[in-house]
């Protein structure tokens, strides 16, 4: 059964709609990504050791006996997070892409263009 061309306007309208729908509500998550997300306790497919990010914009990496191995401060802005330490006098910044966060995991674009992916553990 061939279809009129009003009503195969009206099907590509449609799926059009159902597309910029997806789309939209894709993007809508990236956007509600708060800096709240990333506090807590995580394990680093980088790190064999826990990494800490508190409320108050610190981060700490700790050993399993409560020792600090290395630390400094952390912020969320503009869908990266900056992290700031001092090595030596030197104080540095790294700055990583989120490219993706949910409540258990997030994904952070390295420099070398490596992904770190970070799993929460409390």
């Amino acid at each position: 059964m061939a279809m009129t061309s009003g009503k195969m306007r009206a099907s590509i309208a449609c799926r059009f709609m159902l597309a910029a729908g997806l789309l939209v509500s894709g993007c809508a998550d990236r956007q509600d990504i708060t800096e709240k997300q990333f506090v807590g306790k995580w394990k680093s497919s980088k790190l064999t050791t826990p990494m800490y990010l508190y409320a108050n914009g610190e981060w700490e990496i700790k050993t399993e006996e409560g020792g600090i191995l290395q630390y400094g401060v952390w912020e969320y802005k503009d869908k990266r997070i900056v992290w700031s330490f001092k090595i030596d006098s030197q104080i540095g910044h790294d700055v990583n892409p989120v490219l993706s966060a949910t409540p258990r995991e997030f994904r952070l674009l390295e420099a070398d263009k490596s992904t770190t992916i970070f799993s929460r553990i409390d």
